[in-house]
């Protein structure tokens, strides 16, 4: 996942402003808590993104994609999830 598209798939989709950092870090985590938690779902993104590659769609346009369908997996499954990874991203020093 590239930090750029990773921040700018946060902001279009949950409205939160982040350093590509905290952006790198908020995927991890969401990755992370999915491989533990939520196997299929984590599946069905790793079977997206091959997908958008088999198609040759950009590497920044696909880890877009990606952390898009991430994003939006997370809010309708796990919103309380997704919310406390966010704010441990944000406010973590």
């Amino acid at each position: 996942m590239q930090k750029k598209s990773a921040k700018k798939a946060i902001k279009d989709t949950l409205k939160v402003e982040l350093r590509e950092k905290e952006a790198q870090e908020l995927y991890l985590n969401i990755c992370n808590y999915l491989l533990n938690n939520d196997d299929k779902c984590y599946i069905g993104v790793i079977r997206y993104k091959y997908l958008l590659l088999c198609d040759e769609i950009s590497t920044n346009v696909s880890d877009y994609l990606v952390m898009e369908q991430l994003l939006e997996k997370m809010q309708q499954k796990h919103p309380l999830i997704l919310s406390a990874l966010t704010y441990m991203a944000t406010y973590k020093s």
